[in-house]
């Protein structure tokens, strides 16, 4: 009987211990405009080429002759990237149009697979702390979507939307929609 009871009393602090963790959360998050628009401006780019890898990877591989033939082809001509490739992007942000007052920074990690689609995970430096997105991205396409993870400091626990589609001033304009 002890035992259960003692059982009980720390699930319990446990569950108030989560609660207050979750409360405190939220609290930030309310202090938080529930839209935030930014336009982005590319600073830097690192490709990642592993054309080496591949060629590689075609000879020293545990797979038969048959197998090998199997391979995707890459298409004649441009450098990528191609599948494995890795691109880290680097943007400056900006509150409005015409970009002048950078509010902060922002790094796109891309992991490229098939027809220039890549999976990528990204980070928003801005004075409230850092908000974190990933999901993938076409491309071949001007805008797309990514999930908010998360993020730190005034961000901390955020999760919604990010859109970015094609804006003036060689920027993109980036929508942020925070749930909660």
């Amino acid at each position: 009987m002890t035992r259960a009871r003692g059982a009980v009393s720390v699930a319990f602090a446990l569950l108030a211990f989560a609660t207050l963790v979750a409360g405190r959360a939220a609290a930030s998050r309310g202090a938080l405009p529930h839209n935030l628009t930014i336009f982005t401006v590319a600073s830097d780019v690192q490709f990642i080429n592993t054309a080496d890898d591949r060629a590689r990877g075609a000879l020293n591989n545990p797979f038969d002759a048959a197998t090998n033939k199997l391979r995707p082809k890459t298409s004649g001509g441009g450098d990528g990237p191609f599948p494995g490739d890795i691109v880290v992007f680097n943007f400056d942000l900006y509150g409005k149009l015409p970009v002048k007052k950078k509010v902060g920074s922002a790094s796109y990690t891309c992991y490229f697979n098939y027809t220039r689609h890549a999976l990528c995970q990204a980070y928003y430096q801005l004075r409230g702390g850092t908000l974190t997105a990933s999901g993938p991205v076409d491309f071949n396409a001007t805008s797309f979507k990514l999930v908010l993870t998360g993020g730190t400091n005034g961000y901390l626990a955020a999760r919604g939307q990010v859109t970015s589609v094609k804006s003036l001033d060689n920027a993109q304009r980036v929508d942020f929609r925070l749930l909660g």
